[in-house]
């Protein structure tokens, strides 16, 4: 059986954390104002932007809250979990209801909206979200395959996903481990990404494919 790779385990990250700290952090989940939130993270180190807003219930967490970087206007709805070691989200983004982001590299871009209940899993490889981008609804995307090692004893699948400007993800849809996702690529909803999408393509199903590609001019948009 193949050696187990390092496996992450957030009960760690949690003893790391200090007693004093930790009842900041509960105090920031339950207490509903999102001033107290920002007041709390900055003590811990985190960069928080002008005019960032943070929703009830909401809580992010790092072993290292230096890296963690929330531009100015970005918006932080209630029950978001960010659980990233490594964390920037860009100016002007949303980030929707009960969102749930865990790993150790994650950034978004600028202007950007992640939907509600997106999952988002950067657990062993880092994931690049570039500016403009859309992730509907209940989309996943995880860097990382553990069915092989767990069923078979053999090699976990883990690589980078990069999702470049002006994407756009339909909700419930899938992206996998090493996926590069091109500029103004449309994922249709429900679709499973099993390979790359290169740029103005739109694709769609199970497993995606191409079904257009979109030819974009100064005077139209023609697909064909």
């Amino acid at each position: 059986m193949a050696e187990r790779q390092n496996e992450r385990d957030d009960r760690q990250k949690l003893k790391n954390i200090s007693f004093a700290k930790k009842i900041l952090l509960g105090l920031s989940m339950y207490v509903p104002s999102s001033t107290f939130k920002k007041i709390v993270l900055k003590l811990l180190g985190a960069h928080i932007g002008k005019n960032v807003y943070f929703g009830p219930g909401s809580l992010v967490l790092s072993n290292d809250y230096s890296s963690v970087y929330i531009e100015n206007n970005v918006f932080v709805a209630p029950g978001v979990l960010i659980n990233v070691n490594n964390f920037t989200v860009g100016e002007n983004s949303h980030l929707g209801y009960q969102c749930l982001m865990v790993g150790e590299s994650l950034k978004i871009g600028s202007r950007c909206n992640i939907s509600n209940r997106t999952f988002i899993e950067c657990s062993y490889s880092p994931i690049l979200i570039e500016d403009d981008v859309t992730i509907g609804g209940c989309a996943m995307v995880s860097t990382h395959d553990g069915s092989y090692r767990q069923v078979y004893g053999l090699e976990m699948k883990a690589a980078p996903i990069y999702i470049r400007s002006k994407a756009f993800i339909g909700n419930n849809a899938i992206i996998l481990p090493g996926i590069e996702i091109g500029r103004k690529v449309i994922v249709g909803a429900g679709a499973v990404v099993t390979k790359n999408a290169v740029a103005n393509s739109v694709i769609c199903g199970v497993p995606a494919d191409k079904i257009r590609t979109m030819e974009v001019s100064n005077e139209n948009i023609t697909g064909n």
